[in-house]
């Protein structure tokens, strides 16, 4: 997250703890310290003040790398920075040194997801932050996700740090996401939410993963009945479950599935099983953003892509 330290802050006269926390911050790379040219003094007398000696000049040197940086983020496209005044710089230090937090409905299986789709599609950074425990995935349980990420979300008082992931559920393309009222409520408080495009994560997985989904010779059949599927069909079909739940195609998607092989429905019967996700996981290196175009839609890496950039965000 960008920072920015107002000249009253800098100006302070008496070391504070909070500073030191943030400059640590800054050093780590966990944020960006946003400093105007014409304040990298006022920024070196701030480092003196509250650094110990022999670190003072590696600090000094952060703010003036800092303050040249400055001039890079001057488009309309730059993300606005936080601004930080000796009124609020406790408040804004406790929700910057605090994890953001991502809730999802399964902190096992989302987990797998958000891990293969940074890998995927370009999310070093995500990897980087999720392993240096900068970025947590807080377990929402099912329904109880919309009451777990708005006590996240107002659980940071300045800088608001929470995100949701979810699936949307949804029985055909347009159709409303469960729980729709829900999520709008949400994001009406400013909670930031991404909801899946597709029916759910296991809807996103290609067909490499898929063919090495055990015992082989049974992926392998099934896969050749989905390949037969158009990506609509495929996109909201329960790749866990299959069909054999619901005794073949359900009421809500008998017009989406109308024209598709009672053959090919019968041999979906039974679905992929429940090890999707970690098996999305494992194979992530060699997975390519074509595979998931050409499998599951063209749309689908500028989708998660979206996903990533939101928890940029928060970061």
């Amino acid at each position: 997250m960008r920072v920015e330290l107002t000249a009253a802050v800098l100006e302070m006269t008496e070391p504070a703890d909070e500073i030191s926390t943030l400059l640590g911050h800054f050093n780590k790379g966990r944020h960006s310290w946003v400093i105007a040219p014409q304040l990298a003094k006022a920024a070196d007398s701030l480092i003196e003040r509250n650094m110990a000696p022999p670190r003072v000049p590696a600090y000094q040197q952060l703010a003036r790398k800092a303050a040249t940086q400055q001039h890079a983020y001057r488009t309309s496209a730059a993300p606005r920075p936080v601004r930080i005044s000796p009124d609020d710089l406790k408040e804004h230090v406790d929700d910057l040194d605090r994890p953001a937090v991502l809730v999802v409905e399964n902190d096992g299986s989302d987990r797998c997801f958000v891990n293969a789709i940074a890998r995927i599609c370009g999310g070093a950074d995500i990897l980087d932050a999720i392993d240096k425990r900068w970025l947590q995935l807080g377990h929402g349980g099912g329904g109880d996700v919309y009451r777990r990420s708005q006590e996240e979300h107002d659980s940071f008082r300045r800088v608001k740090r929470a995100a949701a992931l979810l699936d949307s559920d949804r029985w055909a393309p347009g159709t409303p996401e469960k729980n729709a009222h829900r999520i709008a409520e949400l994001r009406a408080l400013g909670l930031r939410i991404h909801v899946l495009t597709l029916r759910e994560a296991e809807n996103y997985v290609p067909n490499r993963v898929l063919h090495a989904v055990r015992p082989i010779r049974h992926s392998s059949a099934r896969l050749d009945h989905l390949k037969k599927l158009d990506h609509d069909q495929r996109g909201h079909f329960d790749m866990k479950h299959g069909f054999k739940k619901t005794k073949g195609v359900p009421e809500q998607q008998r017009h989406l599935f109308a024209d598709a092989d009672p053959r090919t429905i019968a041999g979906l019967e039974d679905g992929f099983g429940s090890g999707l996700m970690t098996a999305l996981e494992s194979m992530a290196h060699r997975l390519t953003e074509a595979d998931l175009a050409r499998d599951v839609g063209e749309a689908v890496p500028g989708e998660l892509r979206g996903l990533l950039a939101m928890l940029r965000e928060i970061l």
